[in-house]
């Protein structure tokens, strides 16, 4: 009599294990509760789509629509680059700004602040950004070759060389360190 109340029991433990599996894999999965992150990864899927096939203000404008779901980076991340790329640094910029405001440590934003500030000429505020963003991630990547362009452009060769050389260290297969540091070789 007792062993069928054992396996009665480890039976309903046993349900409940099983439950708690289809749960976690079904929340590792990537599947949401809430349907707002579910349409917004959609969403954000979708302007991917856009933007690989060259449509660039279609997939700012899907990206845009996405944040309406629910505030992640990735969209604003994927909005400042877009800008970037078509050269409007203004409307780059506002957006960089407006995604700090929400994720204030965001390395990746950081960074294209950072690039959007060298791409204005404002290189004290650029190499602010650039350090900061070390300061987050030492090993960011392009960030001494980011800093090593600004000292080239004022003509400070020897911190520039440093900076290409950091990295170097940091990202050895950096093509556009090497060959920076290939052209001041003789300076």
């Amino acid at each position: 009599m007792d062993i069928y109340k054992t396996l009665e029991k480890n039976t309903g433990y046993l349900k409940m294990r099983l439950l708690s599996l289809v749960l976690i894999v079904f929340l590792a999965s990537g599947c949401s509760v809430n349907p707002n992150v579910s349409l917004a990864r959609n969403l954000i899927k979708e302007g991917d789509t856009y933007f690989s096939t060259g449509e660039i203000d279609k997939s700012i404008e899907v990206w845009t629509e996405a944040l309406k779901y629910g505030q992640t980076a990735e969209p604003y991340e994927k909005i400042v680059m877009s800008y970037i790329i078509k050269n409007q640094l203004d409307e780059a910029e506002k957006w960089v700004k407006t995604g700090l405001i929400y994720f204030p440590n965001n390395v990746n934003l950081s960074f294209d602040f950072a690039l959007i500030s060298f791409y204005k000429d404002d290189f004290f505020t650029a190499r602010e950004l650039a350090d900061r963003v070390l300061k987050m991630n030492e090993y960011y990547r392009d960030a001494h070759y980011l800093k090593g362009l600004m000292y080239e452009a004022e003509g400070n060769i020897l911190a520039a060389k440093r900076e290409y050389v950091s990295e170097v260290n940091v990202n050895p297969g950096s093509r556009r360190a090497w060959t920076k540091l290939r052209e001041l070789r003789d300076e």
